[in-house]
């Protein structure tokens, strides 16, 4: 290819008596090496035409037609004119959520933040950057640090006490932190599946059902709600919707940065509630 771009494009002799007649000679060279006189120069216009021949070979070889080439080219002066050389390709715009899903994604967030305590500077700064980065959200954000923070803080709060109360086995005064939780933050899905983990093991089984279906009407991948509702079914021998809902909680491990997902696995193997799904190869499949 370099060969042919230098024949074309070069000095050829134009003598008739030249060895080198019509043959590429050397660029740098004014005369010819064999008859050693003048150089026939191309003309501006011939260069032209050899440069587009060229293009056509080039063009050929990737596929490309003549007329392709020529459309192309005549193309930038248009497509100068709306993107100026050198100008940083506009980025595709980012929409903001609605006044509405920014306060529900902002009391997402305000939870999973404090939902072991005061959060430490590292999420502090990743929320201060999430908020410069979408007016939508500093805007639902600093309404919610005027309204219903302190309650989402403190509905954090009762569902640890809760948690430890239960760790403790000290199931009716975990209920009354687990329902004052759903009081402060009736959205919190995790209070209202908490709340029916230990209406569970109260023997309070309606109740329980209520709180489950409550969890699940507010966060549909509430991962707890659907796995504490498993057990729920499973005690009550309903197979059907406790696979349902274990399965469900299985596929959302992935999703549940906090959950151990050995413990899990082992719980569903060992736990003596399952006792009759194990019997059941869709539980077996479960189980992987």
């Amino acid at each position: 290819m370099a060969r042919l771009f230098r024949k074309m494009v070069g000095k050829t002799c134009n003598q008739d008596d030249c060895t080198l007649q019509g043959q590429s000679a050397d660029l740098k060279a004014g005369f010819c090496e064999a008859c050693g006189k003048p150089l026939f120069e191309l003309t501006a216009p011939d260069r032209v035409q050899q440069l587009l021949a060229v293009l056509v070979v080039l063009g050929a070889l990737a596929g490309v037609g003549y007329g392709t080439l020529t459309h192309v080219r005549a193309q930038p002066v248009r497509q100068a004119a709306s993107v100026p050389v050198g100008a940083a390709p506009k980025a595709a715009a980012v929409p903001h959520p609605s006044p509405a899903e920014a306060q529900r994604q902002m009391e997402a967030r305000l939870r999973e933040m404090y939902r072991h305590g005061e959060p430490g500077a590292a999420e502090k700064a990743d929320l201060a950057k999430l908020l410069a980065g979408d007016p939508a959200l500093a805007q639902a954000h600093a309404e919610l640090e005027r309204s219903r923070l302190p309650h989402i803080i403190e509905a954090s709060r009762k569902i640890r006490t809760g948690q430890e109360l239960v760790a403790q086995r000290l199931y009716e005064h975990a209920r009354e932190d687990f329902l004052q939780a759903t009081v402060e933050d009736p959205q919190n899905a995790g209070a209202w599946a908490a709340l029916g983990g230990v209406d569970m093991l109260t023997r309070r089984e309606e109740e329980a059902r209520q709180a489950y279906e409550k969890a699940l009407t507010i966060d549909p991948d509430s991962w707890i709600a659907h796995y504490n509702f498993g057990f729920y079914f499973a005690r009550k021998g309903e197979t059907e919707a406790a696979l349902l809902h274990l399965d469900r909680a299985v596929s959302l491990l992935g999703r549940s940065g906090n959950v151990d997902r050995t413990t899990v696995m082992n719980d569903l193997r060992n736990n003596p509630v399952l006792a009759p799904l194990r019997r059941d190869p869709r539980f077996a499949r479960l189980l992987g």
